[in-house]
């Protein structure tokens, strides 16, 4: 490759994100908000932390985690992950003069390697049906197995909006397919 091939090429690196991060994650979080949804920035320093802030909480121990994308030495997206009982992305977000594939792919197999190191194989989404985003999850190899109303971050296992959300699966192997039916039911409330 020329020397100036090497110069004006882009390199993407993934790091868990640190408190010095939650300005920016917070602030892309809120311009994206019709996207993304609402999360408080509590969410994203208990993720950071691994401390929930909260004392009625079953555990003080936070399971989401929250790797970012840098180009350069540009923050340009992130991902938020919980790691319960199945992995879930709660949000993906890429700045919009960044927005490609390859990132947001980057962003994911973090999410899946940190996964599959903690034995988790299954992994979830919802997706508002009126987005674009949901070609990123078809182009990703994600499978779309149900549908719910949105939800309030103030209660999750309330369905309270009447937007439509797509759910998607992924699966790391193929042992995963056996749990797909109770990963439906759980994402979906049972209804589906």
């Amino acid at each position: 490759m020329s020397k100036l091939g090497k110069k004006n090429m882009i390199e993407t690196h993934i790091r868990l994100a640190t408190m010095d991060d939650l300005k920016y994650i917070d602030s892309l979080a809120q311009k994206e908000g019709k996207s993304v949804g609402f999360l408080p920035k509590i969410v994203y320093e208990a993720a950071i932390t691994g401390l929930k802030p909260s004392k009625h909480r079953w555990s003080p121990i936070c399971n989401d985690k929250i790797w970012l994308a840098e180009e350069n030495g540009d923050t340009v997206g992130f991902v938020l992950a919980g790691f319960g009982k199945f992995g879930k992305v709660h949000q993906i977000c890429i700045q919009e003069d960044a927005r490609l594939l390859e990132r947001g792919r980057l962003l994911l197999d973090s999410v899946i390697s940190h996964a599959e190191m903690r034995g988790r194989y299954d992994f979830s989404c919802g997706c508002a049906d009126d987005l674009e985003s949901n070609r990123f999850w078809s182009a990703m190899g994600w499978v779309k197995v149900g549908e719910r109303r949105g939800i309030s971050y103030k209660n999750v296992w309330k369905e309270s909006s009447d937007r439509k959300v797509n759910i998607y699966r992924y699966a790391i192997n193929e042992l995963g397919l056996l749990g797909q039916t109770k990963i439906v039911e759980e994402v979906c409330g049972g209804d589906e």
